[in-house]
């Protein structure tokens, strides 16, 4: 299907631009085009090389040279054919198409870019305007994509593949209203058509957007993300054993997918599941045991099922890496704060490195605080009670400690305040808090 495509993109451009190429040109480059069609790259490169020596100045010759190039994995060939294409023809809409795709695959975005936007602004044809519309998606400039699938759909405005991916990029570009609006008529029936749907719903702050990734869910039962996703939403409304029956499809097509192992372990983990738990833990971090949000799943786990030795050691292997998630050093820090007082030293350490990576973690400055108050610095413990609750008001154990503290002081209105706060914010205990903690950070979305 993708040579299909390259041919149709070269044989389009050639006949946009047929008065600027002789009728000896065309002719030749036709009798090279079975060879291309069919692989046969090496004939096709010898006879388009005695194309361009007899033709100097044919872009079409030189850029079906590109197109053979680029087969051949010759990429520097193809780039310097494509170039010399567009020396000779600066608006040849297939050149400029696959020169930008190079530069594209070579991570150089604001050249391919720049170059989708130029192919798509001297064409009319749909199928180069899909094309340079998708790349400018694909480098991120959504704004640009938007403007050519625009021209695109006014051209089909049947064309679903159009439709859905107009909307996905307006939606990227951050105009939701206008994407709903998009897909308003593409149906019902299309699993990624309800996904982004849903996606624009959630991004409007619409409650039913749940339902429609759970509708996605149900037309495509074994696809990762949109099962995964639908998972999150269930557990987010702690219906954790409707999560795992939308993952359970999933899963058994693809029982090594480490998103859907880590959703699983999570629903189970809520439901006391423990040992489904650390099994689906277990299995996910094998197939991913560079990836911080399995680590952190198991670690959590063994913490709260009281095997302090297993949880610091799988914390600390990931934290190996500098750049390792927050997460994993605020952990690492629980870990040893509880495993004894003799590693309350190492827990302080690690606190820090999570603070330091990620200063808007409320939690993170609360147990800081606990360090501090077991070493009797009651005054800096009370400074991070404070910003814990500065950094997150709804967070709720902060006040109670603030509230011990206030008393000691003889700060007594203060103190009552605090109080107030702790039971008008639910009172939970902190192994109840822990865990909703580890539910909103392990919930696949966030990696």
């Amino acid at each position: 299907m993708r040579r299909l495509k390259l041919l149709i993109v070269l044989i389009a451009a050639l006949e946009a631009r047929a008065q600027t190429s002789s009728q000896p040109e065309q002719q030749y480059l036709f009798s090279v085009l079975p060879l291309i069609d069919r692989g046969d790259f090496a004939r096709a490169e010898v006879e388009l090389v005695r194309g361009v020596e007899q033709f100097p100045r044919s872009a079409i010759l030189h850029n079906a040279l590109g197109i053979v190039y680029r087969k051949e994995n010759k990429i520097d060939l193809a780039v310097a054919a494509f170039r010399k294409a567009i020396d000779i023809l600066p608006s040849f809409t297939a050149a400029q198409l696959q020169l930008a795709s190079l530069d594209q695959q070579q991570g150089n975005k604001a050249e391919a870019a720049k170059l989708y936007r130029g192919a798509a602004e001297s064409t009319e044809n749909f199928e180069a305007l899909v094309a340079a519309g998708l790349g400018l998606a694909d480098c991120e400039d959504y704004a640009g994509a938007v403007r050519v699938l625009s021209k695109a759909h006014a051209q089909r405005p049947d064309s679903s593949s159009v439709t859905y991916n107009l909307a996905l990029a307006q939606f990227k570009a951050g105009d939701s209203p206008t994407a709903l609006a998009s897909l308003r008529d593409a149906g019902s029936a299309d699993p990624d058509v309800v996904y982004l749907r849903g996606k624009i719903m959630e991004s409007l702050g619409d409650g039913s957007a749940a339902q429609q990734i759970v509708s996605a869910c149900h037309l495509e039962p074994a696809n990762e993300t949109f099962c995964a996703e639908a998972a999150a939403g269930a557990m987010r409304q702690d219906k954790f054993v409707e999560a795992l029956r939308l993952l359970q499809p999933a899963l058994e097509k693809s029982p090594r997918s480490v998103a859907l192992l880590s959703s699983a372990a999570l629903a189970q983990f809520r439901l006391g599941r423990y040992g489904d738990a650390l099994q689906s833990y277990r299995s996910a971090l094998e197939q991913a045991p560079n990836q911080d949000a399995p680590r952190e799943g198991l670690g959590f786990l063994y913490y709260m099922t009281g095997d302090l030795q297993a949880a610091r050691s799988v914390v600390e292997e990931g934290l190996k890496n500098s750049n390792a998630d927050f997460y994993l050093a605020y952990l690492d820090a629980l870990i040893l704060f509880r495993l004894s007082s003799q590693t309350r030293p190492q827990a302080a350490a690690s606190v820090e490195r999570a603070i330091r990576t990620n200063p808007r973690f409320a939690p993170a400055y609360f147990l800081r605080g606990k360090i501090l108050m077991d070493q009797n610095n009651a005054a800096a413990a009370l400074a991070d009670f404070e910003r814990a609750v500065e950094v997150d008001p709804k967070y709720p154990l902060p006040y109670y400690k603030m509230a011990q503290i206030y008393s000691r002081q003889g700060r007594t209105r203060e103190a009552e305040d605090a109080r107030k706060k702790f039971s008008d914010l639910g009172s939970l205990r902190e192994e109840e808090m822990l865990a909703r903690q580890a539910q909103d950070i392990l919930m696949p979305a966030r990696h």
